[in-house]
């Protein structure tokens, strides 16, 4: 502080603290006393306007452009989730997507982004992990066809979900 600036306190932040005890006011002085250190030596800087420390960084197919000109292929894709008291369950798509990047998009507004991000994701309807179980031979019939772009919606997306709790 250059000693012009008046700050006004937060009574509100400053009770949370002393309710603490007076062992973490003494941690929060000594981490502030380093965070002016550092400042002063010019090791970090202020965050930028508008910059959010505890927005999530995107994956990097959150990210992507679809290129428009690509032909729409069928995507599959299977995904884990193992939680511990809750089960297992196993997630089985399929959708219309012109790469990898967007059919993920599709799956995340679905699963959420963090099991989208770990989920084996291939443009082929044979030998991929769980397919016999989730796709039946008509459905499979279905998906070649529009694959191969013939009479193919604007848009299609099918999820499955397989569930076990042992407990």
């Amino acid at each position: 502080m250059s000693g012009e600036e008046s700050y006004e306190t937060v009574h509100a932040l400053a009770e949370h603290w002393a309710r603490k005890g007076p062992g973490e006011v003494e941690k929060i002085q000594v981490t502030l006393n380093l965070a002016r250190q550092l400042l002063a030596g010019g090791e970090v800087q202020p965050y930028a306007d508008g910059e959010n420390p505890f927005e999530p960084v995107p994956y990097p197919w959150e990210t992507t452009e679809v290129t428009p000109n690509i032909p729409r292929r069928i995507f599959l894709g299977t995904v884990s989730d193992l939680a511990t008291g809750q089960g297992h369950t196993v997630w089985f798509a399929a959708g219309l997507a012109r790469d990898e990047d967007e059919f993920r998009r599709q799956l995340a507004t679905h699963i959420g982004q963090m099991l989208a991000n770990g989920a084996t994701v291939k443009a082929v309807i044979e030998d991929f992990p769980f397919a016999k179980t989730f796709i039946s031979p008509s459905l499979r019939k279905m998906l070649r066809k529009f694959d191969q772009g013939r009479n193919a919606p604007a848009g299609f997306f099918y999820l499955s979900q397989w569930h076990e709790n042992r407990s």
